[in-house]
């Protein structure tokens, strides 16, 4: 009987193992299919088959385990919001129970203590969870755990990285800011946030041993485990920060190469070939990473709507997906700051600045990429800040208890640029606006919605000065456009020891879509000692047909130090019709005189433009244009009334306009009319003879004119055909060296 026994006891012990791992066969089932529902993003019925795994096998620990890992991922780190939490809680600890020494629970548990805010519990559990993985020697499982430690270590080193003394005897930015700002509109917080950063010493050292931990768990990780993505990128934010690029890009290569599916390794990668200044690798890398995002995420990326003007950003989010595609390649198109060049280097720095937004700023706590972030938007419109400084958290704060607790992060951009000022939960990443620093962000978009100015292939991007003027061509269905240019040779070559330098200077036309329509590059050797005996000027005259919306630009680059110097001008290619009165375009030059008695076109002229319509005091001002479409008597005369205004628009050193102008009056013979201006009229008859044009020049001495801004209104009265025609141009006289 009791043989009989022992063996039924048997087999029901063999039948209860049996089924034990029949049911945990079919709760993996679930579980692999829960799974490719979190892969697919859909969270409920991952949930429900994860669900279903712990009630087919309740004593399956990686039941229990895959469920409280879900629910530690979609937990939300705001206090009240504990539901998810509660549930990862419940079933990390079981899955623990059950298997207690598995890192893998471990791991996850630690992490969702830091998602409680429970740091010290969190880093306990890492320091088992390594202990474990240690005994089982499984890589992946120890790349991940030295991962996490080297987080826990990073939580703590932003914490005091760019740590600075609080003073005392000043409020913080976010306190002041009401005040501030009904004073003194948009400057004034930042005026006050310089202030207080000038008064501030940096605390020395603060968090550099947290730095050294973080690296060394990050670089342990990898050496389990070369491919882990978490700890790629987070040591290579680390790296970029320090600019060591070699080892940066080494990283960004093995992740692409790993990962060859994902984005982030090629956004990344252009990230580091843009700051190397390899702006065609970094086009590339770019595009790859580009087709890689998911439609809403590229989307978001190509997105202008953060880098406009707020009325101009919702215009642009009303177009239809086909025009914002139009409207974002001309854009980009129109702004590439140099066309010499085969890469558009503002787009890049636009996408740059977005690639490092979601390595620094990223807050997958909050479900962010990096360029959602608070920092992130401002870093993508302004760039890097010129400073950066953070403040212990405050302890109390009666007008806004929200700041209590949170360290103070401050970024200037400079005396004269904007200040942010953000706020910061212990042990998270992510940092959002301080009190009404929205408010202010706001505001400073509508006065400066994007700078990029500091593009590392463009070290220096120096203004140069041109004139663009239209005239009639050969006939009245042609448009002779010349563009005037002055190259800044002698700042190009400023404090290099090089003999020698290539320069390369380009006249581009672009329609309004961006698109060239006429390219004239020439390449020529400057040798740098003789820069200032070096012929400055260069002239283009192309002929258009009439009516284009275009502009005109004039580039020139030094290949060796990339240095460039470049400038913009839009016009119309105007007609001028053959059945109507009109006037060519003023020409302002140093120097203009005929070359024959009877100057009948513009080639019977020497004329020397000023590029940049800029006097000095005591240079002539000579003036050029032609008139068309006069009326003639019987015997072939035309007769027409010429009015030559001056207006005074602004004094540089102020004074008395109405003084200047009695004085230029008596001195030139003008008459005075108004407070600000002056004219001289006379009139012309002239016989034309067939020709279908007047040309004309003056000169002006311009010995008593003070530095600052004015402008000459040229009209024509044709008495016989009873027409007037008028055309405007400014010009500023200035101090010598403004010329360099």
């Amino acid at each position: 009987m009791r043989q009989r026994f022992t063996l039924s006891l048997a087999a029901l012990l063999v039948v209860s193992v049996a089924t034990a791992f029949g049911q945990e066969d079919v709760a993996r089932q679930h579980i692999q299919q829960g799974i490719a529902y979190v892969s697919a993003g859909d969270t409920i019925r991952a949930i429900s088959e994860f669900e279903r795994a712990v009630d087919i096998a309740p004593r399956f620990a990686d039941a229990h385990y895959q469920l409280g890992r879900l629910y530690t991922e979609i937990a939300s780190v705001v206090e009240t919001d504990y539901s998810d939490r509660v549930k990862a809680e419940g079933a990390l600890l079981e899955a623990l129970r059950l298997s207690p020494y598995d890192p893998r629970y471990l791991l996850e548990l630690a992490r969702l203590r830091l998602k409680q805010h429970m740091r010290i519990d969190a880093a306990r559990l890492f320091d088992r969870a390594l202990s474990e993985a240690e005994k089982l020697g499984d890589a992946d499982v120890l790349a991940d755990v030295h991962f996490h430690i080297g987080y826990i270590r990073e939580l703590r080193y932003r914490a005091l990285e760019n740590r600075r003394f609080t003073p005392f005897f000043k409020g913080p930015p976010h306190d002041q800011f009401g005040s501030l700002f009904g004073m003194m509109g948009v400057q004034g917080p930042a005026r006050y946030g310089n202030e207080y950063l000038n008064e501030t010493q940096p605390i020395q050292g603060a968090g550099q041993l947290y730095r050294e931990e973080m690296v060394e768990h990050y670089r342990a990780a990898l050496r389990y485990s070369p491919a882990h993505v978490g700890a790629n990128v987070r040591l290579m934010g680390q790296l970029l920060d320090e600019h060591r690029l070699a080892e940066y890009l080494a990283h960004a290569r093995r992740l692409s190469a790993a990962h060859p599916e994902r984005p982030e390794p090629y956004l990344y990668m252009g990230l580091g070939m843009h700051v190397a200044g390899r702006e065609e690798e970094a086009a590339e890398a770019f595009s790859q990473g580009l087709e890689r995002l998911p439609d809403r995420a590229r989307a978001a990326v190509e997105s202008l709507a953060e880098v406009m003007r707020r009325e101009q950003a919702e215009q642009y989010l009303d177009l239809s997906d086909e025009e914002r595609e139009d409207f974002e390649r001309t854009y980009w198109q129109l702004a590439d700051p140099l066309i010499l060049t085969t890469a558009n280097e503002k787009r890049l720095e636009h996408l740059a600045r977005v690639a490092y937004a979601d390595l620094r700023f990223a807050a997958p706590e909050a479900a962010l990429r990096g360029w959602e972030t608070d920092q992130g938007v401002i870093y993508v419109r302004y760039g890097p800040p010129r400073q950066i400084a953070s403040f212990a958290p405050q302890t109390y704060d009666a007008g806004n208890p929200y700041t209590v607790g949170r360290r103070s992060i401050i970024w200037s951009y400079g005396d004269n640029g904007p200040v942010f000022v953000f706020s910061q939960m212990p042990g998270y990443l992510n940092a959002r606006f301080a009190g009404d620093y929205k408010f202010i962000a706001d505001n400073y978009r509508h006065l400066q919605p994007a700078v990029y100015n500091n593009i590392p292939s463009i070290p220096e991007l120096l203004d140069l000065p041109i004139q663009v003027a239209r005239f009639r061509g050969s006939t009245p269905e042609e448009v002779a456009l010349e563009v005037h240019a002055a190259l800044p040779l002698v700042s190009l070559a400023r404090d290099l020891d090089l003999e020698t330098g290539e320069f390369e200077t380009g006249m581009f036309l672009l329609n309004s879509l961006g698109v060239e329509v006429v390219r004239d590059v020439t390449t020529e050797l400057v040798t740098y000692a003789e820069s200032e005996d070096l012929n400055e000027y260069r002239s283009w005259r192309v002929i258009l047909p009439p009516g284009d919306e275009l502009v005109a630009a004039v580039e020139t680059r030094d290949a060796v130090t990339w240095r460039a110097a470049a400038a913009r001008e839009p016009f119309i290619a105007t007609a001028f019709p053959a059945d109507s009165l009109s006037i060519s375009d003023i020409l302002m030059a140093d120097a203009a005189r005929p070359l024959i008695d009877d100057p009948q076109r513009r080639a019977d002229y020497e004329v020397f433009p000023n590029a940049g319509l800029r006097y000095e005091p005591g240079d002539a001002i000579h003036v050029y244009y032609e008139v068309y479409g006069l009326a003639t008597d019987v015997e072939g005369y035309a007769h027409f009334d010429v009015s030559l205004q001056l207006r005074v628009k602004r004094l540089k050193r102020g004074g008395g306009i109405a003084a200047l102008i009695g004085a230029l009056a008596d001195a030139w013979g003008f008459s005075i009319k108004g407070d600000d201006r002056l004219e001289l009229q006379f009139s012309r008859q002239v016989r034309l003879d067939g020709r279908d044009r007047v040309t004309e020049y003056l000169s002006l001495d311009p010995q008593e004119l003070p530095l600052g801004e004015y402008e000459i209104r040229l009209r024509i009265w044709d008495g016989q055909a009873e027409r007037l025609a008028s055309r405007l141009r400014g010009f500023q006289v200035i101090e010598s060296d403004e010329r360099e």
